[in-house]
């Protein structure tokens, strides 16, 4: 009995010597991975897998769950970054990239990329794309999707107020006719986005381009919101409700995904969306029958054919504490196998060429239509002052819905404060 205790003791003294040796146990590095989606479905879902397989295949690292609002998203990360607290790897569009850069919160990833091959690793995206991650000659990101937008209608509504399906409108006077025909019985023609989000440039630009206006001088140095082509397109945008009322009531409180909503519970027939808006329409309403009903085609043209694009990226803190691990998780997002997936889960086009060639979009009925939409893509100058420029641009379009001012006067007072945003008078 003595021995066998003597045996337990010693072999207790070995493990205790043995984990002394072997010193603390590796501790597990927390990514913290950002973005608006992750109560959104289907996008839910497609993050979701990401994230349990790559825990699952890299025991040292964890991807966690970080949530933001799309609407204040830029905002809240500022603050989180002057307090050096920002996630890991945050969730941005293009509008974002040079103002973070410039206030050097974002990781240049230029040494990454060069491990990983430099222009041979960068020439599997589209290279239009990344001139959106580019500032100063640095990158700061890799395209994760790049969507173009296009009209997208129910075509059984068409058919009840007697339009034809196939003949979608084309131009800025055909919308308004087609809206005002399908705007019946608590029902509506058009959805707009009014609310406070940067989802409404992606919706207004397209009228504002369309009319031949610009935002800015060639130059970037100037507006160039003063002139006739500028008015006709603002007033057209604000027109859809404010003299045609063709749109749902509460304008101003709509964003994207309450149009989307919309759109889903059939208050609403037509609206200028994302290539992914289709699977989250069937999302919120599984009882449509999204294949069969709904349709896509180019937004409607003016003087210039134009149609705005989305593109999203990802970005490292320059704050994060675990650069390496932040990479391979962000390596990972925008691998071949994930982007390909997130596309099959929630429609999103990826800016990757061997996935935007791939026989999955080549065969979808809504990506063939947005992706012709590709070449007449244009985006707001890429430009710190953006995010001033463009919290402007929301003012003045609210001011004309609500009508606190005409829309002579709102844009006017916009061109001032563009002015003012750029340092001149």
């Amino acid at each position: 009995m003595r021995q066998r205790s003597r045996w337990w003791v010693i072999a207790v003294l070995a493990i205790g010597l043995a984990v002394v040796l072997a010193g603390p146990a590796a501790a597990q590095v927390k990514i913290r991975f950002q973005t608006w989606h992750w109560n959104e479905k289907p996008v839910f879902y497609a993050l979701e897998e990401f994230m349990n397989e790559f825990n699952k295949n890299n025991p040292g690292i964890e991807v966690v769950r970080d949530d933001s609002r799309y609407n204040d998203k830029e905002t809240v990360y500022i603050a989180q970054s002057q307090a050096k607290a920002a996630a890991d790897i945050a969730h941005f569009q293009h509008r974002a990239i040079p103002l973070f850069a410039e206030r050097g919160y974002i990781m240049d990833l230029t040494p990454f990329i060069e491990r990983e091959g430099g222009q041979k690793f960068l020439a599997q995206w589209d290279q239009h794309a990344l001139e959106t991650c580019k500032y100063k000659g640095k990158i700061y990101c890799l395209n994760d999707y790049v969507n173009p937008l296009a009209l997208l209608y129910n075509t059984q509504h068409f058919k009840e107020a007697g339009l034809d399906p196939n003949k979608p409108p084309t131009t800025p006077a055909e919308l308004v006719d087609a809206a005002k025909k399908l705007t019946r019985a608590g029902r509506y023609g058009m959805g707009l986005i009014g609310s406070r989000q940067e989802g409404l440039f992606m919706r207004f630009n397209p009228f504002f381009w369309g009319a031949g206006a610009e935002y800015l001088t060639p130059d970037n140095k100037r507006s160039a919101l003063d002139t006739p082509e500028a008015l006709e397109g603002f007033r057209f945008y604000v027109e859809l409700f404010t003299k045609h009322k063709v749109v749902p009531p509460g304008v101003i409180e709509q964003g994207a995904q309450e149009v989307r909503t919309q759109i889903a519970h059939e208050i609403v027939s037509m609206e200028v969306g994302v290539i992914q808006a289709p699977l989250i329409y069937a999302a919120i309403n599984p009882n449509m029958k999204v294949d069969e009903v709904m349709a896509a085609a180019p937004i409607p043209s003016g003087k210039k054919r134009v149609s705005s694009v989305e593109y999203g990226m990802r970005v490292i803190s320059a704050f994060t504490k675990h650069p390496e691990e932040a990479w391979k998780v962000y390596k990972a997002w925008v691998s071949k196998d994930v982007q390909l997936r997130n596309f099959k889960i929630y429609g999103v086009m990826s800016a990757r060429l061997d996935v935007k060639s791939s026989p999955e979009i080549a065969n979808n009925k809504f990506a063939k239509i947005f992706a012709a939409q590709a070449p007449y893509g244009k985006i707001e100058p890429l430009i710190p002052e953006w995010p001033k420029i463009g919290d402007a641009t929301i003012t003045a379009v609210q001011e004309g819905f609500s009508g606190v001012k005409t829309p002579e006067q709102a844009l006017k007072d916009l061109h001032i404060a563009t002015n003012r945003a750029l340092g001149v008078q």
